[in-house]
């Protein structure tokens, strides 16, 4: 039994119809607004988009052939994905119109590089770390983790556009949680899968040529 599917499904599914009706609720108000306000529109579909693609994956999604064990490596996997969500429930102070700007252009950023990722990792997507066909290319030919990158960018963006102590601490502990989440999940395809040896020499964790 596919214990992951099992959660996962259903809190996906209720997180596309969520993200879906707040489209179409103010997306259209948005959008003849001004570029920030477009911006945002343009996140929102990129984020309706990731949670169908994501919905879509965990349903035709290669079986893992093996996983992480141990307790602290699965319940990172499910902080560093469910943690963000944090943000819904803490105010902020308001910014000046061009940080705003830049805020949703980096939200828009980080989603596209998100959904691109998650679209080239196809049924090799899980949060677990467990083993499934290695993905090279795509944004995989340049760096090992590009969807914890596209995460990252997302939520800074979302704290530049409503900023809080608490949002900040929150990003940290995301950032801290997804490096984490990387080396185990590395380690265990490197026990697994014969050539990642040789795609690790090839590239980097989070940033091509640097780190």
């Amino acid at each position: 039994m596919d214990v992951e599917r099992l959660i996962l499904l259903p809190i996906m599914v209720f997180l596309l119809l969520l993200t879906s009706f707040t489209l179409f609720t103010n997306g259209q108000r948005e959008a003849a607004s001004g570029l920030a306000d477009f911006l945002h529109v343009a996140y929102l579909i990129l984020l309706t988009a990731f949670y169908l693609v994501a919905v879509l994956l965990l349903i035709i999604r290669a079986p893992a052939s093996a996983r992480r064990s141990g307790f602290a490596p699965t319940a990172a996997a499910y902080v560093g994905t469910f943690l963000p969500f944090l943000f819904a429930f803490l105010g902020g102070s308001e910014v000046p119109a061009g940080v705003e700007l830049l805020a949703v252009a980096l939200m828009a950023v980080g989603m596209t590089f998100s959904v691109y990722s998650l679209v080239t990792l196809g049924r090799s997507f899980g949060v677990e770390a467990k083993v499934r066909p290695l993905v090279q290319h795509g944004p995989y030919r340049f760096i090992r983790n590009p969807l914890y990158v596209g995460e990252m960018i997302t939520l800074t963006g979302a704290v530049c556009f409503s900023p809080s102590w608490a949002k900040v601490g929150i990003l940290i502990l995301t950032g801290s949680v997804q490096v984490y989440r990387a080396i185990q999940e590395e380690r265990l395809l490197e026990e697994h899968v014969p050539e990642y040896a040789a795609y690790k020499v090839r590239t980097k964790r989070f940033v091509p040529g640097l780190f």
